[in-house]
């Protein structure tokens, strides 16, 4: 079913202004069949509302601007939007690869901690000459310690970078997105469903 909009509607008021509304106040699910894929800008609630309307694994294309729901599943249109969110996708991809590296010096970091409380407990027992081996030990520990603690800030920062890359690609993916719904709606090819 198509949501169309009445011509005495349309002839009064341009397209925008039947869609028109900052473009900050819209969520949207993106559900593909392919690869049984998501991608979102929105609440859990939306993705909810999204997988309940998309009816086994067709594409679907979940819109909600102040309040005002819409689905589109025209294939051309479900194209574009993939191709908005791809860069937004690949920042993902790489953040998630910077997490994964961070989560193994996070671990490394750990074994290191744990070998230094090793170490610390026997001191707490040795003779002068052991305490001095164990303490020669912990220098090194800590020598280690403070190499993973500069490559974690390196990786804290390059995280941050793409942080900002981030937000910048979903300022600007959330214009897309409102044209190209705005369009949608325009012609006929978006179904209101609220």
């Amino acid at each position: 079913m198509r949501w169309i909009v009445p011509l005495a509607l349309a002839a009064i008021a341009p397209a925008s202004a039947l869609y028109a509304q900052p473009a900050g106040r819209m969520s949207y699910v993106l559900l593909t069949g392919d690869n049984d894929s998501s991608t979102m800008n929105g609440s859990t609630d939306d993705l909810r509302r999204a997988e309940a309307l998309r009816g086994g694994r067709s594409d679907l294309f979940y819109v909600r601007e102040d309040g005002v729901g819409y689905v589109i599943r025209d294939p051309a249109i479900l194209r574009q939007a993939e191709a908005i969110v791809r860069p937004q996708q690949e920042l993902g991809r790489r953040q998630g690869e910077l997490g994964r590296q961070q989560g193994e010096l996070g671990s490394r970091q750990g074994a290191l901690g744990a070998e230094q409380g090793r170490l610390g407990a026997l001191q707490a027992n040795s003779t002068p000459r052991e305490m001095a081996a164990l303490a020669s030990q912990q220098a090194e520990l800590g020598s280690q310690q403070s190499q993973l603690g500069e490559q974690q800030a390196a990786l804290g920062q390059r995280q941050a970078e793409l942080g900002q890359e981030q937000a910048r690609a979903a300022e600007a993916a959330q214009r897309q997105i409102h044209d190209l719904v705005e369009r949608a709606v325009h012609r006929g090819l978006a179904q209101r469903v609220d």
